[in-house]
């Protein structure tokens, strides 16, 4: 038992288990994109079958998803624009 705890003592020191969190940290922006990028895929592939089998209700999705996009309302207002037109009255 002794010689496990010895082995992994040896196996990974401090300077390689810092490289390897830093390695892991520097690599989570690659996996948000590679994320996003796959579920825009499969959203585009879910509205393509999904207009074959029943394009009325594809298509009424479609044009709310449109009318958000397009919407130039924001859903919940910029903090820092709110602070800045706070100062500017005072």
């Amino acid at each position: 038992m002794n010689e496990e705890k010895n082995e992994f003592a040896e196996e990974e020191t401090t300077e390689e288990l810092i490289a390897e969190y830093d390695r892991k940290r520097r690599n989570r922006a690659d996996d948000v994109i590679a994320t996003q990028a796959v579920v825009c895929i499969l959203a585009a592939l879910l509205f393509f079958a999904a207009g074959r089998i029943y394009p009325e209700i594809t298509g009424e999705v479609f044009a709310k998803l449109r009318g958000l996009v397009t919407d130039s309302r924001e859903v919940m207002p910029n903090p820092i624009d709110l602070l800045i037109g706070y100062i500017a009255e005072l």
